[in-house]
């Protein structure tokens, strides 16, 4: 599986609403099932962690062309070493729809001189009520080959205007 082009013209609404069924389809791949049995992962915070570290510590964040709406699947994004704010969801989704944890997308407007546009998807995990925002503590720019392997800013939330939320699995 490769990444996709979801439609000419995309914007973040098409993004979002998609997100969930490549989660879905790349959770089949047995390389997350081998790899939660290989590192004995459970569907605790721990675990997450864990998970959450490996993905920072693989993926180097890196913008798509701004007039292509890309999705990544999960594998693709740890071959290739790099994926935006979508493709580190659709990541960790993948894992944690193997884990069965339950979990949503969020999309977030960050900017405060365009308060209705949202730019920034990550993930919250539901039954704790905490973000997953993989994007924190790297370069957002997508411009410098730097990464910050500080992942301590894992359970926090990015300042933001809006927001909106969709569940990917639930108990």
């Amino acid at each position: 599986m490769a990444r996709t082009l979801i439609k000419r013209r995309a914007n973040q609404f098409d993004t979002i609403n998609n997100m969930k069924k490549y989660a879905i389809i790349g959770s089949k791949n047995p390389f997350f099932a081998n790899f939660i049995a290989r590192n004995n992962l459970r569907s605790d915070l721990d675990s997450i962690k864990k998970i959450s570290k490996y993905i920072f510590n693989h993926v180097t964040f890196e913008k798509d062309d701004s007039s292509r709406q890309i999705i990544r699947y999960g594998t693709k994004a740890l071959r290739d070493k790099k994926g935006n704010c979508v493709d580190y969801s659709v990541l960790l989704s993948q894992f944690l729809i193997n884990l069965k944890v339950p979990h949503s997308f969020k999309m977030v407007a960050t900017e405060d001189n365009d308060r209705d546009n949202y730019n920034h998807i990550y993930l919250t995990l539901d039954s704790y009520n905490l973000p997953i925002d993989l994007v924190i503590g790297q370069d957002q720019t997508g411009k410098e080959k730097f990464k910050d392997k500080r992942y301590m800013y894992l359970f926090q939330e990015v300042p933001h205007y809006k927001s909106s939320k969709l569940k990917v699995i639930w108990n």
